[in-house]
């Protein structure tokens, strides 16, 4: 089953099409697969919190762009995901390792021909 992504998981997927270079509210919109109404928003939030500046191009549009403090939280929330997967992954891994324990202690001894 599908779940669909979290208001984090949508920040850190803005925030990652930001990390590669400043781009337009319609890139950013088709690059994470959301409404532009949607992205205006997110992107508000972001930039009254200091995270994204609006920088004006020579053709009078606007570009968002990640600011140092933008870069810090992008880091932040990719590492944070990371370890949030890796928590998933350690108990499947643990689990394998008992079930591999418990093989070897009940194996039986081959027999030469």
């Amino acid at each position: 089953m599908h779940m669909p992504p979290s208001k984090l998981d949508k920040y850190l997927n803005i925030l990652e099409v930001l990390a590669e270079r400043p781009n337009k509210i319609d890139r950013i919109a088709r690059s994470v697969h959301m409404e532009k109404p949607e992205i205006k928003s997110r992107m508000n939030f972001l930039v009254s919190n200091g995270i994204v500046d609006e920088r004006p191009t020579i053709d009078n549009h606007i570009v968002y762009a990640l600011n140092d403090r933008g870069f810090a939280v992008f880091k932040t929330l990719r590492a944070f995901k990371y370890f949030e997967k890796l928590k998933e992954t350690l108990p499947v891994i643990e689990e394998a390792k008992e079930i591999t324990s418990l093989l070897y202690k009940n194996r039986r001894p081959l027999r030469e021909e």
